[in-house]
């Protein structure tokens, strides 16, 4: 028997007016209203009718902007007679129901679909994501399951066993794809916040602090820099030849079948399904990265056009011009061309001069209309789209991040104490020298390896040689010679 639609099963459990209030113009008051209710109700769910109806006028006070029609208490004058139609559309839709406790005592009980609705509400108005610290921790924990010899041996582990460590591998994938979709929606809302940006240095210390320091990119960089991917790669292979084995199926079947008390034909589908769907999950986190790679990207190149084009194009003679010619149409507003004087402000040495004013003095020179060009330009290759990835990844390695300077400050303290200068330790590659100076530029930022949040401070040796400086003591790092200075927990 196939399945029935989402929409089927959505309008056998709910009315299509359920959501009708979402897309009148009042929504903001239906939204307001009813998450003020479901707070006021608590986990009882319900509440004074009198109170319902204090909760939805003190609503109403709050949105007076907001246009109601005629059935919702539009033409109505009282407050108090709009709070009643408002509650009454409540009804009629669904959102709450009335009980009957006496003849003079009546409650307000929150309908049980109103909740998961107002849920998907909140995460779609959520501008942080939760939980991202844990997203390593969920991919790891997938991939060590997988990753054991026998957890999906129908000869050895029990059918009940199976299908619990593959419900659990479901739960988790799905967990991690939802973190991975908010890391994207974070980005998208950096582009938005970029591009509305006002000044240069506000450009740069969105592209810098904000969005390099965020939980985002430790996510982001424990994906792509953590080696997770390779290991999810072997994760769907091992998915794959699951199932591909029918004694997996097989067993899994029977372990769902007496789980769920269903025939064993729709545990057979059934089980063939959930191991379909946990490959598709594992192939697409790849994709998923390579999409927020893309978002990244583009995210970069909108911060260095915004920045050239505040800095650069935003300068001082479009200034100029700007403030000249709003001070001639300060002089001359409401005047017409052939209105302005004749004689020109200032005297000319050149004899035998003509002068034209208003339209007269236009130039009108006939332009021959260029052919239209309908030929298609030819899109990008994949290997330069590659290319364009790689150099940007190169241009993201050598930036000098937060998150880099936290990254060699957290192993330093934990290796030498809470205090140590650059004469106590050794760098031996470029990236290590990288980190060092975005430490000595940076007083915090986020360990990628534990997500926590680091903080220190930089004591420099040359203070007291300011006027001596040859006399600053210097360390071999790298291949480079650094001034001394010592970085410590601050106090």
């Amino acid at each position: 028997m196939s399945a029935k639609h989402l929409s089927q099963r959505l309008f056998a459990s709910v009315s299509a007016d359920f959501f009708r209030p979402l897309v009148r113009p009042s929504a903001p008051v239906y939204v307001d209203g009813a998450d003020r209710l479901i707070q006021e109700a608590g986990e009882a769910g319900r509440l004074p009718q009198s109170d319902a109806l204090a909760i939805l006028r003190e609503v109403l006070s709050q949105n007076p902007q907001v246009a109601l029609q005629e059935d919702e208490g539009g033409g109505l004058q009282d407050i108090r007679a709009r709070a009643g139609k408002l509650y009454n559309q409540l009804l009629q839709v669904r959102w709450i129901e009335e009980q009957a406790v006496s003849l003079n005592e009546r409650w307000v009980v929150i309908s049980p679909s109103l909740r998961p609705l107002m849920r998907t509400l909140r995460d779609l108005a959520e501008d942080e994501v939760a939980e991202l610290k844990s997203f390593a921790d969920t991919l790891r924990g997938v991939c060590t399951t997988l990753e054991q010899r026998d957890v999906l041996n129908p000869f050895i582990v029990p059918a009940q066993e199976m299908r619990g460590t593959l419900h659990d591998l479901l739960q988790r994938m799905e967990s991690a794809i939802v973190q991975l979709h908010g890391v994207e929606k974070l980005v998208h809302s950096f582009e938005k916040r970029q591009r509305e940006t006002e000044s240069g240095a506000e450009t740069l210390r969105l592209f810098y602090h904000e969005f390099h320091e965020g939980q985002h990119m430790v996510c982001y960089d424990v994906l792509r820099g953590g080696g997770l991917l390779p290991r999810l790669q072997r994760a769907r292979s091992r998915v794959r030849e699951a199932g591909d084995d029918p004694h997996v199926i097989q067993h899994l079947a029977e372990g769902i079948a007496e789980y769920r008390n269903l025939d064993l034909n729709e545990a057979w589908e059934l089980a063939n399904t959930q191991l379909q769907r946990l490959e598709r999950q594992l192939a697409g986190l790849r994709l998923r990265a390579e999409a927020i790679d893309a978002r990244v990207a583009s995210f970069n190149r909108l911060s260095v056009q915004r920045y050239r084009y505040q800095s650069e194009l935003r300068g001082r003679r479009p200034d100029m011009i700007k403030r000249y010619c709003d001070a001639v149409n300060a002089a001359h507003r409401g005047s017409k061309f052939n209105d302005l004087r004749i004689e020109p402000d200032f005297p000319l040495a050149t004899p035998e001069v003509d002068f034209f004013y208003g339209t007269a003095s236009l130039a009108r020179p006939r332009r021959a209309r260029t052919p239209v060009a309908l030929e298609l330009g030819q899109s990008l290759s994949a290997e330069d789209e590659a290319a364009d990835l790689e150099r940007l990844r190169q241009r993201q390695r050598f930036a000098l991040t937060p998150h880099r300077a936290a990254r060699l400050v957290a192993r330093l303290l934990r290796e030498y104490g809470p205090g140590i200068a650059t004469d106590g330790f050794r760098l031996e590659t470029t990236d290590e020298l990288l980190d060092l100076m975005a430490a000595a530029a940076y007083t915090h930022g986020v360990d990628a390896a534990s997500g926590e949040e680091q903080r220190w401070q930089v004591a420099s040796s040359s203070a007291g040689h300011g006027l001596e400086p040859e006399t600053i003591p210097r360390d071999a790092q790298a291949g480079w010679r650094v001034e001394r200075f010592a970085i410590a927990r601050p106090s």
